[in-house]
């Protein structure tokens, strides 16, 4: 056995102070003076579970079917494991010269082969696939969560009431998770007539996708999911219009089976990002003002809000800033992977709006419990994977700028950041894949982890 020795073990039960021991792969032990040789010392130090960003987007194949995305699923997890990232859920879709399930199949063995961590798919499902084929498919080969976008319609990726109503069916058959871009297509489109009417300026963007039809997507939503019987993922909850109906869909018969997430961005950045930078600031959906922050973290905090992922999108300056009009720039762009795990510690541990066990809830066990990899991920318990980020207790603030993060991207959205909680050892599988904030070049362990049917 080797031993990681004297950290702060965050487990689930709460904070355990000694050693945690790990034999081929997995997490062998958790005590004090365990026998074995040394791993790492982590004295002075966080032990967290590694992190799990079950929400990154990545070009496939060399394409990217919507924008040009720098990234593709190997680079992505390179740049995530020196933020403590061991896991990824990546996005698939179809591209020009693959159906959704060859290139579900195509990223497996590429992703076998090359990536530095292990991941999982999320199916990204589009007007005009065949979606009851795709969904069978992918559940064969362990996909089983699919998104559905009810915004977005004139770019053609809404699907109408009727085709959302049979893919949740179709997903809640085969025991898997129907995730939710909850906003309103038509209602958008009609807003951005309007403001094209009255003249574009950046805060046409927020005026066109306000948060009350976040809150209408939501409930729409599930109610499909309630009768059709899908388990629900909301991703990205933005608003406080948002949050209050996350609020009053847990407390109904229903709530069990709704979760929802959300990302850094939508904790601490507002529409002025928008006002200032432009297209630079522009997200989906967009960021919105302080009130809604506020409204963001109390479900944060109060534990309704299931765990927080990055959205990752990587882009281009050049690629943001195409056209100055709000409008018609291209969404995303987020270089989110590597920072999503010392956002949450900073902005919430830090802050002390949330405790050192809540950070790993919603950066690790949060989205393993939902996407069905626990315990096998997401937590430090006898028998899981050995995945641990090493977090030092005194470290100096790290600037979020590109110079100091390690993917592609030439800009950052949270240049006004920074933060204290970038890990300094990262172990993958029993392996240390970052040791004192450099990659340790062993890149052997990472791969494909599909999900299990559940009820």
């Amino acid at each position: 056995m080797r031993i990681v020795r004297g950290g702060s073990i965050v487990t689930e039960g709460g904070v355990v102070d000694g050693d945690v021991a790990v034999s081929g792969g997995v997490i062998a032990g958790i005590g004090h003076r365990l026998d074995g040789d040394l791993l790492l010392d982590a004295s002075d130090c966080w032990v967290l579970p590694g992190a799990i960003d079950p929400h990154i987007h990545v070009s496939l194949e060399g394409y990217s079917t919507m924008e040009p995305i720098l990234d593709d699923a190997v680079d992505a997890s390179a740049s995530g494991l020196m933020g403590g990232v061991t896991t990824l859920g990546v996005f698939v879709q179809r591209t020009p010269v693959k159906d959704i399930v060859g290139v579900m199949r195509g990223l497996i063995d590429y992703g076998n082969a090359e990536a530095h961590s292990d991941f999982f798919m999320n199916g990204l499902l589009l007007p005009g696939d065949d979606v009851e084929g795709a969904i069978r498919a992918g559940a064969d080969i362990g996909v089983m969560s699919y998104k559905a976008m009810v915004a977005y319609n004139k770019k053609g990726l809404m699907f109408d009431d009727e085709h959302l109503m049979r893919l949740m069916a179709t997903v809640a058959d085969v025991g898997g998770l129907t995730m939710i871009h909850a906003e309103n297509g038509g209602g958008i489109d009609y807003l951005e007539s309007v403001e094209r009417m009255r003249g574009v300026d950046n805060g046409s963007l927020l005026r066109a996708q306000p948060g009350a039809f976040e809150a209408e997507g939501m409930f729409r939503a599930a109610t499909f999911a309630r009768i059709t019987g899908t388990r629900l993922l909301f991703v990205h909850l933005s608003s406080k219009e948002g949050a209050a109906m996350l609020r009053q869909l847990k407390e109904g018969p229903y709530g069990a089976r709704i979760d929802s997430e959300t990302q850094p961005h939508y904790l601490a950045l507002t529409n002025a990002e928008v006002l200032t930078r432009g297209p630079l600031g522009k997200v989906g959906p967009p960021l919105k003002e302080e009130e809604d922050v506020a409204a963001v973290w109390a479900v944060t905090e109060n534990g309704l809000l299931s765990h927080i992922s990055s959205d990752h999108s990587p882009k281009s300056t050049a690629v943001k800033l195409a056209t100055d009009d709000i409008l018609d720039a291209t969404y995303g762009g987020i270089g989110g992977v590597e920072p999503m795990l010392p956002l949450v510690y900073s902005l919430g541990f830090e802050a002390g709006r949330i405790s050192i066990e809540d950070v790993a809830r919603l950066t690790a066990t949060g989205a393993a419990k939902v996407h069905n990899i626990y315990p096998k991920k997401g937590t430090i318990r006898v028998g899981s994977d050995a995945d641990l980020a090493v977090i030092p207790k005194q470290a100096p603030p790290k600037r979020i700028v590109p110079e100091n993060l390690h993917g592609k991207a030439d800009y950052s959205l949270y240049e006004s950041l920074s933060s204290s909680g970038f890990p300094r050892d990262v172990v993958r599988r029993g392996v240390v894949a970052v040791r004192d904030g450099s990659v340790t070049g062993d890149n052997s362990t990472g791969g494909y982890i599909g999900s299990a049917p559940r009820d």
